[in-house]
């Protein structure tokens, strides 16, 4: 793994607010039926790639709310990953006073600031606590996967170096897809983006 510890992002299963297109943000919304069902062939796609590939997960990660926590629960019962818990720094970015409102993807805070929206997390927050999650988490050249939200993911992603031969138009996270980003003790760099979990072993890592 060239000495370099790896992060695999994951964003949760579909939710009735995904399929209405509404911003989540904070809020406490649960995985639907299709979501469930998507978290399970997530699991069992991995479970495959895997075994394949030879990669490992060392532990596995999820934001507190419950759509990614289920979704990172189904799975570590399906690789046999014993060390599943919760961390803070995974949270969906706080849409403020936006949440539960229609999802405009042409707005410019999608991926940046607007400071007349109340309550709206700054993209510089959302950095600073996902990179310091990657980097506490992507050390000893292990893998960890780490179950989020398509926002915190996808501001992340936009302000991420991107490794060689990485697609930078690439916007849209589908449910139970990943972006993995690595870390060499100095950098981290985005290695992929929306992975489905089936195709994981075809990653150069």
């Amino acid at each position: 793994m060239k000495n370099k510890g790896y992060v695999f992002f994951m964003r949760h299963g579909q939710t009735d607010w995904n399929v209405k297109k509404l911003m989540q943000g904070r809020d406490e919304i649960p995985l639907n039926e299709a979501g469930i069902e998507q978290a399970t062939w997530a699991a069992s796609s991995l479970k495959k790639a895997l075994d394949k590939s030879g990669i490992k997960f060392a532990k596995i990660i999820t934001s507190p709310l419950s759509r990614a926590y289920v979704t990172g629960k189904i799975i570590a019962e399906a690789v046999g990953c014993e060390d599943l818990s919760t961390d803070q720094r995974l949270i969906e970015r706080d849409f403020g006073e936006l949440s539960g409102k229609p999802y405009d993807f042409n707005s410019p805070f999608i991926t940046g600031n607007d400071d007349s929206i109340k309550g709206l997390e700054r993209v510089e927050d959302v950095y600073l606590r996902i990179a310091e999650f990657v980097k506490e988490n992507a050390q000893n050249n292990e893998c960890v996967l780490a179950i989020s939200h398509g926002s915190a993911t996808g501001v992340f992603s936009a302000v991420t170096k991107k490794a060689p031969g990485v697609d930078d138009s690439a916007r849209v996270l589908h449910n139970c897809h990943m972006v993995v980003f690595s870390y060499d003790g100095n950098d981290i760099f985005m290695e992929g983006y929306d992975i489905s979990p089936e195709n994981l072993d075809k990653l150069e890592l």
